[in-house]
Parts: structure tokens; C-alpha cells; sequence
């Protein structure tokens, strides 16, 4: 068994998740979530980031009832924007 196993804790009742940049580890302290649904849902996120918490649905494995139980632990920050376009430029 892999260490991340045996240190999944839960999490607390406002912790979140980032669906975008959570380790497979962090991934496993969802609920339902084991190693294959967390290595299913980084493999989703590098074809393409989730824009919104509802869309991980689209990973197998994950429906909407599941999405339902975990909805208040998932977040799906913006991708890293470089920094010359974080700031307005100037003219």
C-alpha cells in the first residue's frame, strides 16, 4: 500500500479541494475517491482544466450523486495566468 494511504485523514467541514491543482494525494481524502479516480481526474485535468467544480462528472467513476456528497470540498481555481498578463499594461 502506497504511504498516502495510510496518512488519508478527512477532511474538516470548510476545507476545499482545487480540482485543477490538488496531488493525487490530496484528491484520495474525498470521499469515494481512491487512487484510480484521483490518477482518473488528473489524467481529465491535463487534456483540459475544469472551469467549474460540476465537471468532474465527466471522469468516470464520478456521478452526480457522488457530486452531490462533496460539492461543498471542491473548488476549481483559474489556471496560473503569467505574470505580464496579470497586470494591465500600460500605454
Amino acid at each position: 500500500a502506497l504511504p498516502a494511504l495510510a496518512a488519508k485523514k478527512p477532511l474538516g467541514p470548510a476545507e476545499r479541494i482545487d480540482l485543477n491543482r490538488a496531488s493525487v494525494t490530496d484528491l484520495m481524502r474525498l470521499p469515494g475517491v481512491g487512487l484510480k479516480k484521483a490518477q482518473a481526474i488528473v489524467a481529465h485535468r491535463g487534456k483540459a482544466p475544469f472551469r467549474r467544480p460540476e465537471d468532474v462528472v465527466q471522469v468516470k467513476g464520478l456521478g452526480p450523486s457522488w457530486f452531490a456528497k462533496v460539492k461543498p470540498h471542491l473548488t476549481t481555481g483559474a489556471a496560473a495566468a503569467p505574470a505580464a498578463a496579470a497586470q494591465p499594461q500600460k500605454r
